[in-house]
């Protein structure tokens, strides 16, 4: 055991990115933490110390990336607030999400997995929400879903990148005037990992996301369903490459998915800022009948 989390714990900074059995695995690091801990107590409990010492070491890692990050946002920033989420193709979800934007009077909001069938009334009150979002709109993605954006501020340019290959994915480069500020936003809904040509397409999305992040100057935000863990090496490689804001996977991202299993929940929905802009108050959104927790963002700028 100590050898495997040994692998999965410190030793997942040197796996490679690109091998469907290390991004499944390597996506579940807090759960692996947490049998560390316990089996660390455990072993201290049974006065087997020299052992128990082993397991509480491969925690440093770990412990030193928790405490990283950036200082307080200044006092008075101005921010908006930025919601993602994954809507699973279901009406409840759909109205749930509904209410949640109207409580928190969100100015972005980028759903995927939309129904493209709804009944009445979930028609009727996402048609109100949508009247609040002159500069939103929708595209079809895969077999029965859609994708919505819903934006408060205008929207200057529009760039669409889809995998070779696939269909039912495409990615969004969005160039939004927010009260003078040119920013960019990136709006994904990936592939996920779940064979070879799944998570080459993944990958070839987001090395796209890279080399754009990479060559981009000016505030940059990038949100929505990435399927990729924080804690993989995979979304190691995107921050390091494209330069989002990201001091530690345990600061920059909150466990979205499965819903259904809590006890397996892992960071694959993201909102991470670049270029001056910085994601604040990050939380999880509440639950909606989706297998995916919305996630809930502050942006400000650092002008």
């Amino acid at each position: 055991m100590l050898l495997v989390l040994g692998v999965l714990l410190p030793g997942r900074m040197f796996l490679p990115t690109d091998v469907l059995l290390v991004d499944v695995l390597t996506s579940f690091t807090a759960q692996y933490a947490l049998l560390a801990l316990l089996v660390a107590l455990w072993l201290l409990w049974c006065r087997r110390w020299l052992r128990s010492a082993a397991f509480l070491l491969l925690l440093v890692p770990e412990i030193f990336s928790l405490f990283q990050g950036r200082g307080p946002a200044p006092v008075g920033e101005d921010s908006i607030t930025v919601v993602t989420a994954n809507l699973f193709e279901s009406a409840r979800a759909v109205r749930s999400a509904v209410a949640q934007a109207e409580a928190l009077d969100a100015d972005l909001l980028w759903w995927s997995e939309f129904p493209r069938d709804m009944d009445p009334e979930t028609r009727g009150r996402v048609g109100a929400l949508e009247s609040r979002y002159p500069f939103g709109f929708e595209m079809p993605a895969a077999d029965g879903r859609d994708l919505r954006f819903l934006s408060r501020y205008p929207l200057r340019t529009r760039e669409t990148f889809q995998p070779p290959h696939t269909t039912g994915r495409p990615a969004l480069k969005l160039t939004l005037e927010v009260e003078g500020r040119l920013l960019t936003v990136f709006a994904l809904h990936t592939h996920p990992p779940t064979s070879p040509w799944s998570l080459e397409a993944r990958n070839a999305t987001l090395d796209w996301l890279q080399q754009e992040l990479a060559r981009h100057q000016g505030y940059a935000l990038v949100l929505g369903d990435l399927n990729t863990s924080a804690f993989a090496p995979r979304f190691r490689e995107l921050i390091e490459v494209s330069g989002l804001d990201c001091p530690s996977p345990w600061r920059c991202a909150v466990a979205s998915w499965p819903s259904f299993v809590p006890i397996l929940l892992t960071p694959i929905d993201h909102i991470l800022a670049g270029g001056g802009a910085e994601v604040i108050n990050l939380r999880r959104g509440r639950f909606t009948g989706s297998d995916h927790f919305p996630v809930v963002g502050e942006v400000i700028f650092r002008d």
